[in-house]
């Protein structure tokens, strides 16, 4: 079969009940040619059965992935279909996509991407009469997806420390049960979409299935019924999160990766982690997620120092627009005041951007615990009030307040340990630029 550029070519399978010639019962009815024996053989073991959904209504659906044997993966949606030939109730039915590496690679290692392309091609429509075999589908390469937009979404209804949750958990536990306030393929999304794209198909999961030890998934949705709850956290090797809950503090994050996805969700920059992500890096797995998580804390923490002093740079050249012909003449500052640079300086003026860095330089060493510069900032805060305006400084202020505030929610330390002197010299901070006396 010749495929279009940026196209790939899946195998399907269907699984569900029926009284065949040579079957009566759960059992797969029909596939494509390509599917190979093996494979064959374990969608027929994970294939969900008479009672499998989590959701008992005529609606239910479940979004799955899990790795096959021939190293492909399957990506299958399970839903009710009718009612079953025995009579005992709904019809369980599952549509499965079987993807080569290389197909999956085309949609960033994304199984619910690849799904969506399926659904938008109108190949998982439920069939009433099932052929003997299928046909492979062809799946055009899904749009662009914004994926640092779809994380900030997802990060304003669940939280930057509840998402911080739910990555530790995928990758610390064996297996784990999670509920939150958004629908569990939502949250299922928001996971991948935080995880480096070479590991991302070492985590396999559904969104609606019950929990069965046929089906050994990594994630699954946890159950609304406090009844299944309570028998799910007396499994051995399963743990349950519930993202409903507003977990304690950051410092149950323990794990660096999950510190890293807290701390840039925390700090807004969704573009810092979608790009590091959607890197490619030659034999990663999910034993190097730790490793890379130090790593990228430390050029976070590096680049989160610097972006203001970007910032402010640019917002030089549009400086000396926004200066006020008459300034206040004295300061309640016990330094002498110079003459206003705003009368005679042109919009590059270099001593606005001197001035500017002078002011970053004290902000972000007195968060950092220097006395000297938390000296130098009570005195050189308001001198810099006179001398540019408050226009001016109040996008520096919001920013400031910003990065205090990030680093006061978060761990001192890379390991996790809390240093109180921290949040200490981040509220004095913030007290100088509100001009609050402590």
């Amino acid at each position: 079969m010749r495929m279009a550029k940026g196209s790939a070519v899946v195998e399907q399978a269907i699984f569900t009940s029926a009284k065949t010639d040579r079957l009566a019962g759960y059992q797969i009815l029909a596939a494509s040619p390509g599917l190979v024996e093996a494979d064959r053989r374990e969608l027929a073991a994970w294939g969900p059965s008479h009672d499998s959904l989590l959701d008992s209504g005529p609606n239910a659906v479940s979004l799955n992935f899990f790795p096959l044997p021939s190293g492909s993966f399957c990506v299958s949606r399970t839903t009710t279909a009718g009612s079953e030939y025995s009579g005992r109730g709904h019809r369980i039915y599952t549509h499965c996509l079987i993807a080569s590496p290389e197909a999956l690679r085309q949609f960033a290692n994304h199984p619910l991407r690849l799904f969506d392309a399926a659904a938008a091609e109108g190949g998982l429509k439920g069939l009433d009469a099932i052929p003997a075999r299928l046909g492979t589908l062809e799946l055009r390469e899904a749009a662009p997806v914004n994926a640092a937009r779809l994380l900030a979404q997802l990060t304003a209804v669940v939280g930057p420390l509840s998402l911080a949750m739910l990555v530790q958990g995928a990758l610390t536990n064996v297996c784990l049960a999670v509920r939150g306030p958004v629908e569990t393929t939502r949250l299922m999304s928001g996971l991948i979409d935080c995880l480096p794209v070479d590991c991302r198909t070492s985590i396999s999961f559904s969104t609606g299935l019950k929990f069965s030890t046929r089906r050994p998934f990594d994630l699954l949705a946890l159950p609304d019924d406090a009844a299944r709850q309570r028998w799910l956290s007396h499994r051995s090797g399963l743990a349950t999160l519930d993202l409903s809950l507003t977990p304690a503090s950051a410092n149950l994050l323990g794990n660096a990766w999950a510190r890293l996805v807290h701390r840039v969700l925390s700090a807004g920059n969704f573009d810092f982690l979608t790009e590091e992500v959607a890197k490619p890096r030659a034999d990663f797995t999910l034993a190097d997620v730790q490793a890379l998580g130090l790593q990228l804390l430390d050029e976070f923490e590096a680049i989160a120092m610097e972006q203001p002093k970007v910032a402010k740079a640019r917002q030089a050249h549009a400086a000396h627009y926004r200066f006020q012909k008459s300034l206040a003449a004295t300061s309640n500052s016990d330094v002498s005041v110079v003459s206003a640079p705003s009368e005679s300086l042109d919009a590059d003026s270099p001593q606005v951007v001197a001035r500017l860095e002078a002011l970053d330089d004290a902000v972000f060493e007195a968060v950092q615990g220097k006395a000297a510069a938390l000296a130098d900032l009570h005195k050189l805060w308001p001198v810099l009030k006179t001398e540019l305006g408050e226009a001016l400084l109040a996008e520096s202020r919001e920013q400031y307040i910003r990065y205090a505030l990030s680093l006061w929610q978060e761990p001192a330390t890379i390991e996790g340990d809390q240093d109180p002197a921290r949040a200490v010299n981040a509220l004095e901070v913030l007290c100088v630029l509100f001009d609050e006396a402590r």
